[in-house]
């Protein structure tokens, strides 16, 4: 069986992840209630599904759930 290694392989290049900020953060709400899944959001955003989970939670960009309510609300305001 292989056995999976978190340890550089030498000549590749280690996978980067963005931090999100408070945009991408109303927009994984909007990207959620219009039903995708946290690993696709994660995807899309080139990120960490924990990333994604924790702002769901509330536990990273708090008040990005009301800016997203906002953004749909008056679209045209941004």
């Amino acid at each position: 069986m292989i056995e999976p290694t978190t340890a550089h392989i030498p000549g590749s290049v280690p996978q980067q992840f963005r931090v999100l900020n408070a945009a991408d953060a109303a927009l994984v709400w909007v990207l959620k209630w219009s039903g995708d899944a946290d690993h696709v959001i994660a995807n899309k955003l080139s990120t960490m599904p924990s990333r994604v989970s924790d702002i769901l939670a509330e536990n990273t960009h708090v008040g990005s759930r009301d800016k997203a309510t906002k953004m749909i609300a008056s679209p045209d305001k941004g």
